[in-house]
């Protein structure tokens, strides 16, 4: 199951509230719509029952009546309902159909018409009655007109077709601008969000997040996660003080031992067990030489601070000097170094002395874990315009596995125990190319053998 997404749910709220509130709409609107109907056409009906009641006259004490056309005729439709009437006086038929009931007398009133539903001939019907009153005539005169509902239904079944369609529309646009809606809504939390990923990747930034334009409902978790930043600040700088210091603390007297070491050297114990024991130190030694020289490295990598346009420094010239600070180191362990560049130099946008360490860390690394009588190359060119240095060696390799743990700091492989090294230098070229927008990588090399690492300075001019 996917992660839960904030636009999602609150599109999904909304469509669903507002399918609800069209659903409520929509039956208050069928019962509207069934009350016009049924008022509009018994406004008709009615008002065919009076036009015959009108015509009802006395002659000679009987009741004449003259059935206008337009009586029955204002009652004609499209869908031809049947049309059905009579009058009666005092129960008995004057005119019209036998069979049509009628309405009791007592119900009745002079004014206004009365209006039922009734059946006649295995059909529903709408009744209209009205009465009329004749002198010299004893017993009220009560017309009915009568009407199938095949017109109602029909008038009543379009008119809720319009409003469902009208409602769909109402729906499926409504959701079509909610989306561009919840997203201009939401676009504070967007923003939000790129400033907690730019802290989070960049492990440099520290700074708090403005609370300029943040809405009420996001201040208390951007001040929450203001003071996370201040705490993690804290801690970061308590440990880079406390590595910087402890480094350079030790260095005074490691200097000792190492002078009292070479005396103790020079002037070796007689004993095999004395000489194994000045072997170890001397070991021990030069492994604590490495991990100061690591960790003044880190401090000094995870303290700097890089603004870019304003320094370029030339690889292949750089490259250069390394070659020749890490000779001793190569011929002590009878490693080959050889620099492939172009003639023409290639440039980067990064302080020189960062370009040294990155590839200083790099060449020494490759040389300290290569095979005596093994290869290091290193080499510089630009792919796709983008500069590049790739260190290259035919040692053991890496398992494929480790790959990606040989830049956490401290990180040794079980076979490299016995080595000496600090497990700091991939660590330390990681974060400088961090700073500088660079990406690194490491894979084996491309004969199999050995491993391959590359720092590619991705959009940076020649």
């Amino acid at each position: 199951m996917g992660q839960p997404s904030l636009v999602r749910r609150l599109l999904l709220t909304l469509v669903v509230s507002l399918t609800v509130v069209s659903i409520l709409l929509g039956a208050g609107g069928a019962w509207l719509i069934n009350g016009i109907v049924e008022q509009t056409s018994d406004s008709l009906l009615g008002a065919s029952a009076r036009a015959i009641a009108e015509t009802l006259a006395e002659e000679d004490g009987e009741i004449t009546l003259d059935l206008p056309p337009s009586a029955l005729g204002m009652l004609e439709n499209t869908e031809r309902d049947n049309i059905y009437y009579s009058v009666r006086s005092g129960g008995a038929l004057i005119t019209g159909y036998e069979n049509l009931a009628p309405e009791p007398s007592a119900s009745l009133s002079l004014d206004h018409p009365v209006f039922r539903d009734d059946s006649f001939r295995g059909q529903r019907i709408r009744v209209a009655a009205v009465t009329r009153k004749l002198p010299r005539i004893a017993n009220v005169i009560v017309v009915e007109v009568a009407e199938t509902l095949e017109s109602r239904r029909e008038l009543a079944g379009r008119m809720l077709v319009g409003l469902a369609a009208l409602e769909a529309v109402f729906v499926a646009v409504t959701a079509l601008l909610v989306w561009p809606a919840t997203g201009w809504s939401l676009r504070p939390v967007t923003k939000l969000r790129a400033q907690m990923e730019l802290r989070t990747a960049d492990l440099a930034v520290f700074q708090p997040l403005s609370l300029n334009g943040v809405p009420l409902e996001l201040s208390g978790l951007v001040a929450g996660f203001n003071t996370l930043i201040e705490q993690v600040d804290a801690s970061v700088a308590g440990m880079r003080r406390f590595t910087a210091d402890a480094s350079h603390q030790m260095r005074t007297p490691l200097t000792i031992l190492r002078t009292h070491l070479a005396i103790l050297q020079k002037h070796q114990p007689a004993s095999p067990i004395g000489r194994a024991s000045v072997a170890d130190i001397a070991h021990a030694t030069e492994r604590l030489q490495d991990l100061l020289t690591g960790l003044i490295a880190l401090a000094r990598a995870d303290d700097f601070a890089f603004e870019p346009g304003k320094v370029v420094t030339w690889l292949g010239e750089s490259a250069r000097k390394v070659l020749m600070d890490c000779a001793p180191l190569a011929a002590k362990r009878r490693i080959g170094v050889r620099l492939e560049a172009p003639e023409q130099d290639i440039s980067v946008n990064a302080p020189p002395l960062v370009i040294t360490e990155i590839l200083s860390n790099l060449l020494e690394n490759a040389i300290r874990y290569s095979q005596g009588g093994g290869q290091v190359t290193l080499h510089i060119g630009e792919a796709d315009g983008a500069p590049f240095l790739e260190v290259e060696d035919d040692g053991p390799g890496v398992p494929p596995e480790d790959l990606e743990r040989i830049f956490q700091r401290f990180y040794r492989l079980p076979r490299d125990q016995a080595r000496s090294g600090s497990g700091l230098g991939l660590s330390v070229v990681q974060t400088l190319s961090q700073y500088l927008g660079a990406q690194v990588t490491a894979e084996a090399g491309r004969d199999g053998r050995g491993l391959l690492v590359v720092v590619s300075f991705a959009g940076q001019a020649r």
